[in-house]
């Protein structure tokens, strides 16, 4: 029987998609309390400005750690709409 080669590679990814996850699972967590501190300071429950500046800071950040232009971005606007359902 002939070991599979891409078992460990495969290791390596499902344990960084599960650290992805965790984050996100986190990042989540905090939506409750944004909630209530939005809802106690009339801020609204978007802000197309701190959209943009988490968009950009986010794909600037990935740009330089190597990453394809726009997939952050695209990962993200995904993130924060889901977020605002």
């Amino acid at each position: 029987m002939t070991d599979n080669p891409m078992a460990p590679l495969r290791a390596q990814i499902d344990d960084l998609d599960d650290q992805i996850i965790r984050l996100l699972a986190a990042r989540y967590a905090l939506l409750a309390e944004v909630v209530k501190v939005k809802a106690a300071h009339q801020i609204p429950h978007h802000v197309p400005a701190r959209v943009a500046q988490v968009l950009e800071r986010n794909e600037a950040t990935a740009v330089a750690a190597g990453l394809p232009q726009g997939l952050v971005r695209n990962i993200y606007s995904l993130i924060i709409d889901a977020a605002h359902e």
